[in-house]
Parts: structure tokens; C-alpha cells; sequence
């Protein structure tokens, strides 16, 4: 992958949520939303107004790529190779921090890993680490990995201007107080880079991410004091964080959650009334500039491309795992509308191009393009600062690519088809000979300030056809199941490059 990479220029500054006044600090959100928080979006229009503008006044000073060159990932060593053992009591002498001290009680969901123990917490599976404590999480955990989920970090961050939606609901929530610290939590924390961010913009709050492994890339200068890091399976009860955080926040952890309607219950207990849950997730289905879903066909037939191909074999790649959580995504929103812990749920989808090939203005102004798709006017044209977003998403997919090899080879794919699929994708993207764009989604969900209720519902099938984010075979022109779910019709909080 060393031709793969971004270009050397500088990355674009990246401005957080202009910070509430003291006033504005002192003022209580919900009062003005009432009990159904509807007044949710009106006070927090700066990122649908403001934010969405605000690349015009991003400035042309930088900070360092760091992470995300390729040259620099190649250059990595493999976690196997680091620590042999793959105990987490040698991870802490990389990382900085102590590994967490075995835990008496009955809460089996806590675990402490050392050089005594028989388990391990990694396998080595085709030259690349993976998680041992998971047969469903099939994206590497080494540190090539981590170093491309600190790039898909600052996709997410540099394209919504911000760490989250909802920034004055956010900055509310984990205002300063002397009745108590307010209290982060990262599902699936990866790298641990939005952890630390929020870390670091929220010095006076205590940030927790928890994860199948550490974050193998962060050392103990790079770790906030006021940031921590444990192995924890958020598949098992989480209990023992019961009211605990303002903020929980969950990026890309589908496959890694066995049952997610369930999930959704057990991560209630851990917010505070009125606290805040963020899912994120990037979709498999890739769109046309027309934001028409790629088709899933064979060389040769009308709308074939080696990307969504090699999307379509890896995604069902988890299917033939058994492993239809993959699918969660769909379902979130109704899931947390039929959830009594949660109100006022949100959902807000973003198509990003993978490259920058919408770039041009006409007379100094934005390109307009007609979606009959969509059958509304979108507003095309990149900026600096969203055509460092898009290039970076292309040489994101180029890694993503690699990541999945091993999981096509478990699924009977030879070395030589898998090739020839990445192949062929990796010159679409560089060549820019498609025009694609990702789709991201962020739902939201406040806590209710009442008791817990428990889940009452039986675990429903998610391996139906009609509950796929990509259809098989889709035809030109096809809605996937992942555009039925957006539905295209909440406009308003779609957002297009």
C-alpha cells in the first residue's frame, strides 16, 4: 500500500464547536425544549447553520498528518510481533497506563488480562492481530489498523466540524459543575483518538474508553490525565457503570455487538437523566453522485464497479459467519423509539465523496446539480477543507480494503480473486474513473429522566432479506435496504460535499 497515501500538504485546522458563554453555560437546554425536547434542533442550529458553513472561515495553518500516511502505517510493527505474550500487563508498558487489577465480585463482565493468564488477547489470523475475546469483530486490532482508525477519525471529525452532533446539548451536558464530574463514555474506543479528544477539549470531565483491546498506539505523554483506558466486552452486562456518564458515544461497532436492540438497553443504565447517546456508523453501500446506491453485478453488466463488488463479498462475508448485526444499522431508529429509555431521537445522514472529484464552482460560487433521485437541488464543490476529507476517505477505503483480506480468505476467497477485487477497486478510487460517495449516519437518543425499564421484547431475526444494507443483486436504479431505512425524506438533516 506505500502508493497509496495522502498528498503531504498540510491538514486543514480543525476548529471545534465555538464554546458557550457563561451564560449560555448557566442555562439549562431542556428548559427551553421542554419534556419531548422539542426545541432540540432549534438550539442547537449552529451545526445545521453555522457549522455547515463555517469551512469558508477554516484557516490555511495546520497540524501534521502524522498517522495517516501510508508510509508511516507500512512502518508499523504488528502487535504479535511487539508483545509476544499479548498480555495487557505489557501492553501498559507501551501504552503508559497500568493494566486494569483483577476484580472480585460477581460482575463477569470485567476482566483483567496478565502474563499468568491463559487467555490471550490477541490471534494472529493471515499475517494481521485480531481480538481473541470475539468471532464476530473481524477488523484487525494491530497497530496498522489503529493508525487507519485515526484517519477514519479525523474524516468523521473534519466533515461534521465538531466531535458530535449536537454540540450546545453536548457542551451542556458536560459543563463544569461542584455537584459532580461529568463523565464520557467510548464503546468500541479503537485508536482511543476521540476519547482523548473529548479529553482534552473537556479537561474538568472524565473520559473512559472501553474496548476489546487497548489502544496500542497511545503512550503515556499522549494520554490526558483525565482519560483512561480498560478491556471491557460491551456485549456483557455494564451494570457496574450504572448512571455514570453524560455522554456515551458509539462509532462502527455493529459487527462487534451480538444483539444491539439488547445493547441499547444495557448502555441506558449507564447514562445520566438527560444524558446523551451517539451512534455512528460508515455503510457499506456506496452511492452515486445522484446518491443512487450502486448496484451489486458482475464485470460487464450495466453500473458494475470493483468497489461495490468487493463491499457486496465482504459484507456478506459476515452473513456466512452468521453474524447479522451487521445489519443493526437499519434498525436503530426504531429500535430507540420503542426503547422507553430514550426521547426526542434524532437521526442525521452525510454523504461524503470518496476522492475529490466534486470539485469546480462556477463564477465563484458552488456547482448546483439536479437529483432526480432525490428530486432536490444539491449543492456541489469542495472546499479545502472537504476535499482533505474526501481524499482522505479514498485512501481510507484503500486500507479498509487490506483490513478485510483475511476475513474473504476464512470465507473461501483465493489470495488471487481477493487481489483482483482490490485491485480493481483501489484504481476506481485513485483514478477517480467512479464517482462515489459514503454514506455516514449519526443517530441520537436522550435519556429519559425516569427509571430503567428492562427489555421486555424478544430478540427479533435480522437475517431477512428485506433487512440488508446491501441487495443482492440490486439492479440499476434499486433503493437498498440502507436508502429505504434513510428513507431520503428527512432531507433536512442530510447533509451532501
Amino acid at each position: 500500500m506505500d502508493d497509496y497515501r495522502l498528498p503531504d500538504h498540510q491538514q486543514p485546522v480543525f476548529y471545534d464547536s465555538t464554546p458557550l458563554s457563561d451564560d449560555e453555560l448557566e442555562e439549562d437546554p431542556m428548559s427551553q425544549a421542554g419534556s419531548s425536547y422539542a426545541g432540540l434542533s432549534s438550539i442547537d442550529s449552529r451545526m445545521d447553520e453555522s457549522d455547515m458553513g463555517r469551512s469558508e472561515d477554516m484557516s490555511d495553518a495546520a497540524m501534521e498528518a502524522g498517522s495517516v500516511a501510508d508510509s508511516e502505517m507500512s512502518s508499523r510493527q504488528t502487535v504479535s510481533t511487539l508483545y509476544p505474550h499479548d498480555s495487557i500487563s505489557q501492553r501498559g508498558a507501551h501504552t503508559g497506563y497500568p493494566a486494569p487489577q483483577s476484580v472480585q465480585g460477581s460482575l463477569a463482565d470485567i476482566h483483567s488480562f496478565n502474563s499468568d493468564d491463559d487467555k490471550s488477547l490477541f490471534k494472529t489470523l493471515y499475517g494481521r492481530s485480531f481480538t481473541s475475546q470475539s468471532e464476530n469483530y473481524m477488523l484487525p486490532a494491530d497497530d496498522k489498523e489503529h493508525s487507519r482508525l485515526d484517519l477514519q477519525h479525523d474524516i468523521v471529525k473534519f466533515h461534521l466540524r465538531s466531535l458530535y452532533p449536537y454540540p450546545r446539548w453536548v457542551e451542556w451536558l458536560l459543563r463544569p459543575s461542584q455537584e459532580r464530574s461529568p463523565a464520557v463514555l467510548d464503546i468500541g474506543t479503537g485508536s482511543g483518538r476521540w476519547a482523548v479528544d473529548m479529553a482534552l477539549q473537556f479537561p474538568h470531565a472524565e473520559v473512559l474508553g472501553i474496548d476489546l483491546v487497548p489502544p496500542v498506539l497511545l503512550t503515556i505523554d499522549t494520554i490526558p490525565t483525565n482519560c483512561r483506558f480498560e478491556v471491557d466486552d460491551a456485549n456483557l452486562s455494564m451494570l457496574h457503570h450504572k448512571d455514570c456518564f453524560d455522554v456515551v458515544h458509539a462509532r462502527s461497532i455493529d459487527q462487534g455487538i451480538n444483539d444491539f436492540n439488547g445493547f441499547l438497553y444495557e448502555v441506558a443504565q449507564t447514562i445520566r437523566p438527560h444524558g446523551i447517546l451517539i451512534l455512528c456508523l460508515g455503510d457499506p453501500q456506496f452511492v452515486t453522485e445522484d446518491l443512487v446506491p450502486f448496484p451489486v453485478t458482475e464485470p460487464g453488466e450495466e453500473g458494475f464497479t470493483w468497489l461495490q463488488k468487493l463491499l457486496y463479498h465482504v459484507y456478506k462475508a459476515f452473513h456466512h459467519r452468521g453474524n447479522y448485526g451487521i445489519d443493526s444499522s437499519i434498525h436503530w431508529k426504531r429500535w430507540l423509539l420503542s426503547n422507553p429509555n430514550y426521547e426526542n431521537i434524532q437521526v442525521f445522514d452525510y454523504y461524503i465523496p470518496a476522492g475529490p472529484w466534486k470539485q469546480g464552482v462556477e463564477d465563484g460560487q458552488p456547482r448546483p446539480h439536479w437529483s432526480h433521485w432525490l428530486n432536490s437541488l444539491i449543492v456541489l464543490g469542495l472546499n479545502e477543507t472537504d476535499s482533505w476529507v474526501a481524499e482522505a476517505v479514498k485512501i481510507n477505503m484503500m486500507h479498509v480494503f487490506e483490513a478485510y483480506t483475511p476475513l474473504l480468505l476464512t470465507d473461501g476467497f483465493s489470495a488471487e480473486d481477493i487481489e483482483v477485487m482490490v485491485k480493481g477497486a483501489t484504481a476506481e478510487l485513485r483514478d477517480q474513473t467512479i464517482h462515489a460517495m459514503m454514506h455516514w449516519r449519526y443517530i441520537t437518543g436522550i435519556r429519559r429522566n425516569a427509571p430503567w425499564h428492562e427489555r421486555l421484547e424478544e430478540i427479533e431475526p435480522l437475517h431477512r432479506a428485506e433487512d440488508t444494507l446491501i441487495v443482492n443483486p440490486s439492479p440499476p436504479g434499486t433503493k437498498s435496504a440502507a436508502a429505504r431505512s434513510v428513507g431520503f425524506v428527512t432531507w433536512a438533516n442530510s447533509r451532501v460535499l
